[in-house]
This record gives structure tokens, C-alpha cells and sequence, in this order.
């Protein structure tokens, strides 16, 4: 009897060998053919998951932001959690490329952003991303403002915005700077909770 093949699983290994040359070499080393030798598998086998590159990246990123929600569970808000200060730098620094290994799935997004200024089909994939991320973000707010946290009477929706365009500077700031995080990018994280929170030291 022939035996039962994952696709899933096969997808996330094929997936995997993508997001480690891209931590190692970046984006543009990736290809079927680089991404089949590393996988350990044919050019053929790799085809009959993702026909084109630009379907592999698709999946790397739902990949990768299916791993940061895993490493953001950990971060908790409220009775028996983190204050609303604590947990927003908690969760700003957690989604920084600031290892290897994040900084493999920031050239990721990096690669996602670039295709998605010319295609349509990526800019809506960003856009469902990012009304996520707000709606996320305004929840936290909703809930920061209630128990007196953050300051009352503020947007939440601008404010998620905000927080939003913060993240991705500092993302890109970090991938150009040639030996990565830097003790201004930690500083700026500093700053931005402050900024949002009325945090004062």
C-alpha cells in the first residue's frame, strides 16, 4: 500500500529550507532549485508543492507570522500578566529582528513589501496583515485605557497606525545596518513606549 504523504508537513519542510538560506544568504539566493538542494529533495518535489518562487514566499509568510503569534502568546496583559507598558515592549522587542533567526524572517517581509508596491495580489496579503495587527493593537488599547493605563480620549485606530509604521522603520533600519541591532534601535523601543504610554522615568 503506497504510503500517505503530509502535504502540510512537506510544505512546512520544503518552507523551512527556504526561510534557512534566507537567513544565511538572503532572499535573492532563494530559488526552486537552491531551496530543493537545501530541503534535500528534487527540483520535481519542490514543483509539486510551490510551482513558483513567489508561491513559496506566500506560504514562508503566513509561516513566519504564525511563528511570531507563537512567540507573542507568551506575553500576557492583564490580571496576573504584564502592565500595559511592560507588555508593549515585551511585544515590540519580540518582533525585532534581533537574531538570526528573526532577521531571516524580517528578509522575508523585507521581500514581501518589495512585491507587494507592484502586485496586488501581495499588497492584499499585507493589508489583511496589517488590519489584523490593528485591530489586534486597538483591543490592547481598548483595554489599556480602561484600567487607566494609557491616556484616556486618544484614537486607538491612529495610535495601532502609529505603532505600526514604528516597527516597520525600525525593522528596516536594522536589516541595513551592517551589524544589525544596534543600541540605538533598543532606544527608540524605549522611546516609543513612552510616547504611546505617557510613560515617564
Amino acid at each position: 500500500m503506497p504510503k500517505a504523504v503530509d502535504h502540510d508537513e512537506r510544505r512546512r519542510h520544503v518552507t523551512a529550507a527556504l526561510l534557512r538560506i534566507t537567513e544565511r544568504e538572503g532572499l535573492e539566493a532563494a530559488s526552486v532549485r537552491t531551496v530543493a538542494a537545501e530541503a534535500g529533495c528534487s527540483v520535481g518535489a519542490v514543483q509539486r508543492y510551490f510551482s513558483t518562487k513567489d508561491e513559496m514566499l506566500h506560504f514562508a509568510l503566513r509561516t513566519v507570522v504564525e511563528a511570531e503569534r507563537e512567540r507573542l502568546r507568551h506575553i500576557r496583559l492583564g490580571p496576573g500578566g504584564m502592565p500595559f507598558p511592560d507588555a508593549l515592549h515585551a511585544t515590540l522587542l519580540e518582533l525585532l529582528p534581533l537574531d538570526a533567526r528573526r532577521q531571516g524572517e524580517a528578509r522575508i517581509w523585507a521581500a514581501f513589501y518589495a512585491r507587494a508596491a507592484v502586485h496586488p495580489e501581495f499588497a492584499a496579503v499585507i493589508d489583511e496583515l496589517n488590519r489584523e495587527a490593528r485591530d489586534n493593537l486597538c483591543t490592547v488599547f481598548a483595554y489599556a485605557e480602561s484600567v487607566g493605563e494609557l491616556r484616556p480620549g486618544q484614537d486607538h485606530n491612529a495610535l495601532a497606525q502609529l505603532v505600526l509604521a514604528i516597527m516597520d522603520g525600525l525593522m528596516w533600519s536594522i536589516l541595513m545596518h551592517p551589524s544589525g541591532a544596534h543600541q540605538d534601535h533598543l532606544s527608540a523601543v524605549d522611546a516609543a513606549v513612552d510616547l504611546v504610554t505617557g510613560r515617564s522615568k
